[in-house]
């Protein structure tokens, strides 16, 4: 039981990792054409919210916290603490959508990406407003409908091709505790 939790952890981890630098280097080494898209992906929340839909609260809301702590650290963000707790809440939704609708589709999953992005922008937007702060993301004279609009659409795309990885790390993680699960059986 100890193992197949921490092979989890382990898992959860190196995606948040392997999500901070997909982040911070994709925008340098692509077009600048393909950059504009890339660079309104949060590919955090993105992690963040698979984690939500696999219907495991624990791990979803330390998935967002540490997510949060990784997004702060890795901007130098000037106000440290509301990624995590956008992600967090995030996490929370998902979990939330993921357990109200047992089906787990690509409907599902447009549904919470699109709530999560909502959320974790407007969170964000409001404690930037609250602290007479501007948001970096409207800095380039963007209106504010059209960012919530793109940045919903760069997700959604993300999202599609990046749960096609995680499905089939996390598939090949349940398989192992399966048979984990069917040895033990045995053993009884």
């Amino acid at each position: 039981m100890e193992k197949e939790n921490s092979w989890k952890t382990l898992v959860i981890f190196v995606s948040l990792l392997g999500a901070v630098f997909v982040q911070t280097t994709l925008i340098r080494i692509i077009p600048e054409s393909i950059g504009q898209w890339t660079g309104q992906v949060d590919w955090l929340l993105l992690v963040t919210v698979y984690i939500g839909l696999r219907r495991d609260p624990v791990r979803a809301m330390l998935t967002g916290v540490v997510a949060g702590l990784l997004y702060d650290s890795m901007t130098g963000a000037s106000m440290a603490g509301v990624s995590g707790l956008s992600y967090v809440l995030a996490a929370y939704v998902t979990h939330s959508i993921a357990v109200l609708i047992i089906v787990d589709n690509l409907l599902v999953r447009f549904i919470a990406v699109t709530v999560s992005t909502l959320i974790n922008t407007s969170l964000r937007l409001i404690f930037y407003a609250i602290l007479k702060l501007s948001f970096p993301a409207l800095a380039g004279g963007q209106r504010l409908a059209a960012f919530f609009i793109f940045a919903i659409l760069a997700h959604l795309i993300a999202s599609t091709l990046l749960y096609i990885i995680l499905d089939r790390v996390y598939h090949r993680a349940d398989n192992m505790q399966r048979r984990r699960d069917g040895a033990r059986r045995r053993r009884l």
